[in-house]
C-alpha cells in the first residue's frame, strides 16, 4: 500500500466472482411484478399530466367575456355570454356589483369584449 491506496494484485478475490459479476442476472418474478408496476404508475402520471395540460379549457367566444380574478382564498374565473355578460359588464363597478380591484378586471375585459361598461358608482 502506497500513499494511501490499495494495491489490486494484493487483494484477494473469492473463486467465480468475476463470472458471477459479468453474467446478466434475471429478474425473479416479483422483482417483474414491481417493476411493471412502477412503469404501470409513471404511464399513468404522465397520461394525467399531459391531460391537464393540454386539456380543454375554456376559450372567450364572441359576445362571451371571461374574466379570472385572483383572491386572498384562490382563484375565481367568471364566464357569461348574451344577455348575462351585458348585465355583468352594465353592473361591475355599481354596488350591489362587482366592485373595487374585481370591478376593475371585469370592466376592462368587457371594454377589450367590445361591451359597454355602465358609470362607476361609490
Amino acid at each position: 500500500m502506497a500513499n494511501g491506496l490499495v494495491d489490486s494484485a494484493a487483494m484477494v478475490f473469492p473463486p467465480g466472482l468475476h463470472q458471477e459479476i459479468s453474467t446478466r442476472r434475471e429478474f425473479s418474478g416479483r422483482e417483474k411484478k414491481i417493476l411493471g408496476g412502477v412503469v404501470l404508475a409513471l404511464a399513468i402520471f404522465a397520461v394525467a399530466i399531459i391531460v391537464a395540460v393540454t386539456g380543454p379549457s375554456q376559450t372567450s367566444a364572441r359576445g362571451c367575456v371571461d374574466v379570472s380574478i385572483v383572491g386572498a382564498t384562490g382563484n375565481a374565473l367568471i364566464h357569461q355570454c348574451g344577455a348575462d355578460a351585458r348585465t355583468l359588464c352594465r353592473d361591475a363597478g355599481k354596488s350591489g356589483g362587482y366592485t373595487g380591484e374585481t370591478g376593475r378586471q371585469i370592466r376592462a375585459a368587457c371594454r377589450k369584449d367590445g361591451f359597454a361598461v355602465g358609470p362607476i358608482s361609490n
